[in-house]
């Protein structure tokens, strides 16, 4: 029997090494044993990591929590593969598609068909066969688009055409929008055991950008409640509440923002931006690598280099990672961040990502060429809806003009108008919550136990003295009103 276990033992008095962990796993394995554990998780043996965990013993406590880690990656792993071959052929038929072998090993050597073969045994990954139309360009051809979303199109383009058009200076705020957010996560009744105290970390908006003003919490209906610092990068707002029996219990917390579309036009940007200083700190900091997913290794260098040729102007070059990026890595459902040892290394090995992925690729491709890039994510909103939907994109910094937002996922603009088409290179929509100006840092209320999401934070982290309380554990919704 496969010998997997999660480790809920409390972490007091050893927060930093957890927050290194947490944002750079794979930089712990080091010693022979540590290689070698992960030598077999990437290859997918995992009964035979389970064992060989069993029997390393005489840890530092650095190694112990290492060690318990990798209990924890395998079980993540899991999750994110749950369908045996059997039943994603039941699923291939059941959206119309060709399931069979020949089909399927087709799919999975060209990596449309997202499989992983865990101890000798075919597992699907949980959205295999929803990315299959994004992934296999015979089917991405056939894919009809549905009036929704032809709509929704034709309103962005618009929307889009109509900031380029209001823009009479570089950077130009416009499209002022006003929102009321109400967020809601929900954890079932007799999950917690009564009495305990439930931790809850929650997105709260960035005061970091032009683009999001007049941030201010609403309510908070927790026992106890903290905000973070306003300088912290992964903003939060703590909570905490006591289990009762037989009770969901629930976190209701609200606040507004103030949102502007920005306009940065790339030939005025092209003709703006000056050389880099390159003592200085915003330059040091935002060229160098942040690992495990902004690298600057021999391999990306030189991937990067080969894009942007002779070119020597930061706004060209970024335009030419752009859009090669854009042309050659379709967007696709991604397992979650915490189960990748490098996320951009993934990207170029599968042949595609998520918006997250594509930005993490995009930033390191720009860092290792000497442009200063940098994360940004939290949510987006729709003009006529007050559904939100959680998102990735960057900033990257030009000399002379300062951050300029990218979104690497939105890519390039199905119009004629090169204004539109090149649009989400250097400008934004109203339509954005920033909640994180980076990756994987610590909170201002350390946390005890793993994070479910060692990357980014838009759902938030929960946890008790029991353990953290992992994704498929509990809900979360958030809605948006314009005021």
């Amino acid at each position: 029997m496969q010998k997997m276990r999660f480790i809920t033992r409390s972490l007091l008095g050893l927060a930093t090494l957890l927050v290194v962990i947490l944002s750079c796993q794979s930089s712990f394995a080091q010693s022979e044993w540590q290689k070698n554990i992960l030598g077999l998780i990437e290859e997918s043996k995992f009964s035979e990591a389970a064992d060989a965990l069993d029997k390393t013993t005489d840890l530092s406590d650095a190694e112990q929590l290492q060690k318990e880690w990798y209990y924890e990656l395998m079980r993540r792993i899991r999750l994110e593969f749950p369908y045996s071959e059997e039943q994603i052929k039941e699923k291939l038929a059941d959206a119309g598609y060709d399931n069979s072998d020949e089909k399927m090993r087709y799919w999975e050597s060209k990596r449309y068909l997202e499989m992983r073969p865990i101890d000798g045994e075919r597992r699907y990954f949980k959205e295999a066969v929803n990315n299959l139309r994004r992934l296999d360009p015979e089917l991405r051809d056939k894919y009809v688009e549905s009036e929704l979303d032809k709509k929704n199109r034709e309103a962005r383009l618009q929307n889009c055409s109509e900031i380029a058009a209001a823009a009479e200076k570089l950077g130009q705020l416009s499209k002022e929008r006003k929102n009321v957010f109400t967020c809601v996560a929900t954890i079932p009744a007799n999950t917690i055991p009564e009495g305990e105290t439930i931790r809850y970390w929650a997105p709260f908006p960035r005061e970091s950008c032009a683009r999001q003003q007049n941030v201010k919490l609403v309510y908070a209906d927790g026992d106890k409640w903290e905000l973070s610092p306003k300088t912290d990068l992964q903003r939060t707002l703590y909570m905490e509440k006591k289990a009762v029996k037989d009770q969901d219990t629930v976190f209701k917390f609200s606040f507004e923002t103030t949102s502007y579309a920005q306009y940065f036009s790339q030939d005025e940007l092209i003709a703006a931006v000056k050389p880099y200083d390159k003592d200085s700190e915003i330059y040091k900091t935002y060229t160098a690598e942040y690992l495990p997913h902004m690298i600057k290794t021999d391999a990306m260098k030189k991937w990067a280099e080969e894009i942007v040729g002779d070119e020597t102007n930061p706004v060209k070059m970024v335009s030419l990672l752009f859009d090669k990026i854009d042309a050659t890595y379709p967007w696709a459902s991604s397992n979650e961040y915490g189960t990748m040892p490098c996320i951009p290394e993934y990207v170029l090995r599968e042949g595609h990502g998520d918006c997250g992925m594509l930005t993490l690729l995009l930033i390191s491709a720009c860092r290792s060429v000497g442009i200063p890039a940098k994360w940004q994510s939290g949510w987006t909103m729709r003009s006529n809806s007050s559904v939100c939907g959680m998102h990735d994109w960057g900033e990257i910094y030009y000399e002379g003009i300062g951050w300029v937002p990218i979104d690497m996922s939105y890519g390039l603009m199905k119009s004629d108008d090169p204004v539109v088409r090149n649009f989400y290179k250097s400008s934004f929509d109203q339509y954005r919550l920033v909640i994180n100006d980076s990756i994987g840092r610590p909170f201002f209320n350390p946390k005890k136990f793993f994070r479910s999401e060692p990357v980014d934070l838009q759902k938030g982290e929960i946890e008790w003295d029991g353990g953290n309380l992992y994704f498929n554990k509990w809900s979360f919704e958030m809605t948006v009103e314009t005021k």
